[in-house]
């Protein structure tokens, strides 16, 4: 798996975009206090205290099949926090006011299965919500890594998957019975201190990006350095990368 990391490595890798990201989604997924809320792919617990902040931890419950969950146990210790899938959520039908998925949906082995039980936890009138990079063109970091990963291996993988882009996430969200479905973009950035602080967030093996390469022998990962370094203008301290995320929302009926 591509999570079989400590929870700090994929903070480092991924979790400092999350924590751009997670305010803005909470207010897409129109959560607020009073509610209860279930984060599902909860990884290390970025939007899930996001979520405790605005509604208490007793709130908020999680569910993750990663041991990146104990990471969001220390982070987020009064919340319902469960070892698990998306496809089969442990709890009874209509728990929650919204449920939210951060990042998480073309992770999903069934993302037909695992949105359908997001919409099953949720009462009727609440929102049903995730967020997904923007594979092809608005997630830089990643974009720019794999085409310079490429540009060394043509056979390398790449993160534009299904749900990367909004009319997938639509069709899903309608396909899943959810009325009022709708796409929105929502933007992040985030700086680095230098082009060697985020390269070295690639070697902690975070995510398919660093799965693939630390598998590669020292020179293949230096040829993609290399090209990565002048892909992005060859960085000379500070700078900053963008990204967008699309987010889809519908309501249970």
């Amino acid at each position: 798996m591509s999570f079989q990391v400590p929870g700090d490595s994929y903070d480092r890798f991924m979790g400092r975009w999350s924590v751009e990201l997670a305010p803005v989604f909470a207010d897409y997924g129109r959560v607020e206090a009073g509610q209860q809320v279930l984060d599902v792919g909860c990884g290390s617990g970025v939007l899930t205290a996001e979520l405790a902040r605005r509604v208490g931890e007793e709130n908020v419950a999680g569910v993750d099949p990663s041991p990146l969950l104990e990471a969001c146990r220390d982070r987020v210790p009064g919340a319902d926090l469960r070892q698990g899938a998306a496809e089969d959520l442990p709890w009874a039908d209509d728990s929650f006011d919204a449920a939210l998925a951060q990042l998480v949906v073309h992770f999903m082995a069934d993302p037909v299965a695992g949105v359908a039980e997001m919409a099953r936890v949720t009462r009727p009138g609440g929102a049903v919500a995730a967020c997904t990079w923007d594979f092809a063109d608005g997630m830089e970091m990643l974009r720019i890594y794999w085409e310079s990963a490429r540009a060394v291996d043509p056979d390398a993988p790449s993160e534009e998957r299904l749900f990367g882009r909004p009319e997938e996430l639509l069709e899903l969200w309608r396909a899943t019975g959810l009325e009022d479905a709708q796409v929105e973009p929502l933007e992040a950035t985030r700086s680095y201190e230098d082009f060697h602080e985020l390269w070295n967030t690639f070697l902690l093996g975070a995510g398919p990006s660093g799965q693939f390469l630390i598998a590669q022998e020292h020179e293949t990962q230096e040829a993609i350095r290399r090209e990565y370094f002048g892909r992005l203008g060859e960085p000379r301290g500070r700078f900053e990368l963008r990204a967008r995320a699309w987010a889809a929302r519908g309501r249970v009926t």
